[in-house]
């Protein structure tokens, strides 16, 4: 790269120690969001600094799929959830461990556990030959989580519906990624509903010197 190509970084750009744990620390999943749309060009600028995530030999692996709309993230919800029944049927030791039962039901009663009615989905895929595409995806899309405050949004893993896009074709399909790719993970994208102010207390670490 020449250095002509490469911007300077700017003075005020290093964090404090706090500040840097105030991020780390207040981040929170939602689950619960606004009927209102996420701009697009609130999605592309997150996008946008989840591409400075680090990747295996700088190879960048990660491609983006943007569902956008309730409806079209509530069909894909109820296609996970026909994967779950037809586990629950067959007495899949994966849906005990997944609580299924408990997932559809919920969905059964008129809630959604699965995409949570979000406005904004937001897709890591890439090709299935990529092998060290699952960790460049991983570490793009914690990038955009903790990135997502600062738009005023917030963010919480689609565990149900990746898991359920590499299992299940119909899921998969329902993505509409490139045929050659696999999704690597999922994030559901809003305005919160409810504001939090509290950290949530965590296990301390384990830690093994040596």
């Amino acid at each position: 790269m020449a250095p002509d190509a490469c911007p300077p970084m700017g003075k005020d750009w290093p964090l404090s120690p706090g500040a840097i744990a105030g991020l780390m620390r207040g981040r929170r999943s939602i689950r619960a969001f606004r009927g209102r749309p996420v701009e697009h060009r609130l999605v592309e600028a997150l996008i946008g600094l989840a591409a400075y995530a680090p990747s295996a030999h700088n190879r960048q692996p990660v491609r983006w799929m943007v569902i956008s709309g309730v409806e079209q993230n509530q069909r894909i919800a109820g296609l996970v959830i026909d994967w779950m029944r037809s586990l629950i049927a067959d007495g899949s030791p994966l849906a005990e461990t997944l609580h299924m039962a408990r997932t559809v039901s919920q969905w059964e009663s008129g809630h959604d556990p699965i995409a949570r009615r979000t406005p904004c989905l937001v897709v890591a895929h890439a090709a299935k030959e990529e092998r060290l595409a699952a960790a460049a995806c991983t570490i793009a899309l914690t990038y955009l989580e903790l990135a997502a405050p600062a738009y005023g949004l917030g963010a919480c893993w689609a565990g149900y519906i990746n898991t359920g896009a590499n299992l299940w074709r119909p899921v998969l399909q329902a993505l509409g990624l490139p045929e050659s790719h696999l999704p690597f993970g999922a994030m559901m994208l809003g305005y919160p509903k409810y504001a939090y102010y509290r950290v949530p207390k965590r296990n301390a670490p384990s830690i093994t010197w040596r």
